[in-house]
């Protein structure tokens, strides 16, 4: 038996990318249930411990004491192979399959927490030694060839799928603009907020401004006028394939990693196009 243990930490803090991606994974292996293989996810905390955990993360050892944490607990459940499923493995004597969703704490550390990016930055230098390197797009494997010193051989481009629920629904449409993600500055969220003409409504849903439940997202989507994403950096935008799902206009800034999906998702309908904005929110211009 091939035991595959798994972490699914970042389940216990608001869901975000990186959160939707385990849910899915783990979802997808338990409904496959493929022979051989036992999927076991680690270091999920029970709700009584997950406001201690939002107090520990404010220690400037955070990182490195979880670090070291999951690696007492690799050391006693000894699975035959470890899925870091967030950027940065603990220390495990057995192969290692690494998901790099993005590089933004080494190619834009100003963006990040400075305890967070210093920490997944030197992480990340591991990277090549990891048997495989699951990225979500091909723009993110290229960055993990030149920045991580990663064998291209050993670099697997996966992308990231959607739930099921995601899908167009016959109701009308309303005229506001709808972002979803975090507070962060690599959203680019101040460069929409300025850009919006006056008298346009915006909703804004994610972690640090009105966390949503996926019903509540499911909602406001079908239900935008448009959904914009106007980020500075991105590995794969989970809010733009959700909407298109879902039948939503939507403009994306001139990302390579935004750009595949919309690439992809270009059927001849004007309700799936995507538009480009710019890094720094210029004119527009139509992208397939």
């Amino acid at each position: 038996m091939l035991e595959v243990g798994i972490n699914a930490a970042p389940l216990a803090a608001e869901r975000t990318g990186v959160g939707r991606y385990i849910a899915g994974l783990l979802d997808s292996l338990a409904a496959m249930k493929p022979d051989g293989v036992r999927a076991r996810p680690l270091f999920l905390p029970g709700a009584p411990t997950r406001g201690l955990r939002r107090v520990l993360k404010r220690l400037p050892f955070a990182y490195s004491l979880a670090d070291a944490g999951r690696a007492a607990v690799l050391w006693r459940e000894r699975p035959t192979v470890y899925h870091e499923t967030n950027h940065a493995a603990p220390l495990f004597r057995g192969p290692v399959v690494l998901t790099v969703h993005d590089l933004s704490t080494v190619l834009y550390p100003q963006t990040q927490e400075p305890a967070r990016a210093r920490h997944f930055a030197r992480k990340l230098r591991s990277a090549r030694f990891a048997e495989r390197v699951i990225v979500p797009t091909e723009a993110i494997a290229r960055e993990v060839v030149e920045h991580l010193a990663v064998p291209r051989e050993r670099v697997r481009v996966i992308h990231h799928g959607v739930d099921a629920r995601f899908s167009p629904a016959q109701v009308p449409r309303d005229r506001f603009v709808l972002y979803a993600g975090d507070a962060g500055p690599r959203k680019g969220l101040a460069t929409l907020r300025s850009g919006l003409p006056e008298g346009v409504e915006l909703k804004v849903a994610g972690p640090g401004h009105g966390y949503v439940s996926d019903d509540e997202l499911l909602a406001l989507y079908r239900a935008a006028g448009v959904l914009v994403l106007p980020s500075l950096y991105e590995g794969f935008g989970f809010p733009l394939v959700e909407a298109m799902a879902c039948g939503t206009p939507c403009i994306a800034s001139d990302d390579p990693a935004l750009n595949a999906p919309a690439r992809s998702a270009g059927n001849g309908s004007r309700r799936y196009m995507s538009r480009s904005i710019g890094r720094r929110g210029g004119e527009g211009r139509a992208g397939a």
